[in-house]
């Protein structure tokens, strides 16, 4: 597997926090607004306005070395959540109401990477 390389020290506008909830874990999980809109800015070919549509990016799970397709999309009212594809992550993660969600992005590789 190759390393995994994050900018140093890494980029704190391309990482994503977000405490889980219950209805994150039963529904789709809600993204903090201001993070994902930073993380907008360098995702390739990527606005807000497009974004209703939803785009497909990838999140790799280093530790495992899996990697998981999972549907970004910012609703009418402007909130952005993981849509298809975050079933099969939180699953495979083991994903736990409480637990912290912590995702860098990699704007070399247009990818997200759980950290």
């Amino acid at each position: 597997m190759n390393k995994m390389i994050l900018e140093d020290p890494p980029n704190p506008d391309v990482i994503i926090s977000k405490q889980l909830t219950k209805t994150d874990l039963v529904r789709s999980v809600q993204l903090p607004k201001l993070e994902i809109q930073s993380v907008l800015t360098k995702m390739n070919g990527v606005t807000t306005e497009n974004m209703q549509n939803g785009k497909e990016v990838k999140v790799l799970d280093y530790i495992e070395g899996n990697e998981y397709a999972v549907i970004l999309r910012c609703t009418e009212n402007g909130k952005y959540h993981f849509g298809d594809g975050w079933t099969n992550l939180k699953r495979s993660l083991d994903l736990q109401e409480g637990e912290m969600l912590r995702l860098y992005w990699d704007y070399r590789k247009q990818q997200f990477i759980v950290i």
